[in-house]
């Protein structure tokens, strides 16, 4: 064989020794980027079970924030109005008979005292408008439930100055059915 042949398979060797060390290194450098994705996989799996995990944390937190909020100034408002209403109610029903304005007034907030009584107790508050705000509609239907013996025995009696109130405004049968 001629010597320009030889160069020539020479020459086409070693371009295939370089072709074949190019895809041997792109080769390795495929392998090297399918274990970073493997990582990466794996790292976002991790990722993601860590953010779905403080996800449930936060929502129980607020879930449990949301449950201690107490009412809102117009959910206040309106428990307040139906306390008000309950004690017309009630102190109507507690006389049965037309009395004294002033004797009215006065039983009208010992009853309505009452109410704020049986709710703070029913809720476990110290104050009517420290209900949870979750729990606005309970309570206005148990307000609006409450009867006359749903209230402590203290507020089913005259007091000494509703006594004294009566008396001087001449609602005699009053103290006679309820003395």
């Amino acid at each position: 064989m001629s010597n320009q042949v030889m160069e020539l398979r020479r020459s086409q060797m070693e371009n295939m020794v370089t072709q074949a060390n190019s895809i041997l290194q792109m080769y390795d450098e495929i392998v090297e980027t399918k274990n970073e994705i493997r990582e990466t996989k794996a790292d976002i799996a991790h990722t993601k079970n860590e953010l779905l995990s403080l996800y449930k944390e936060i929502k129980k937190e607020f879930e449990d924030f949301k449950n201690t909020v107490p009412l809102t100034g117009p959910q206040a408002d309106r428990l307040y109005a139906v306390c008000t209403r309950k004690g017309h109610h009630l102190t109507k029903q507690y006389f049965g008979e037309e009395v004294s304005q002033e004797l009215y007034s006065k039983k009208f907030g010992h009853l309505v005292k009452g109410v704020y009584t049986a709710i703070r107790k029913k809720f476990e508050v110290n104050k009517y408008n420290q209900v949870k705000r979750v729990e606005c509609e309970v309570a206005i239907a148990f307000t609006e439930s409450l009867t006359l013996s749903d209230l402590p025995k203290n507020y089913l009696r005259l007091t000494d100055h509703q006594i004294d109130v009566a008396e001087r405004h001449g609602d005699f049968e009053v103290l006679k059915r309820l003395a």
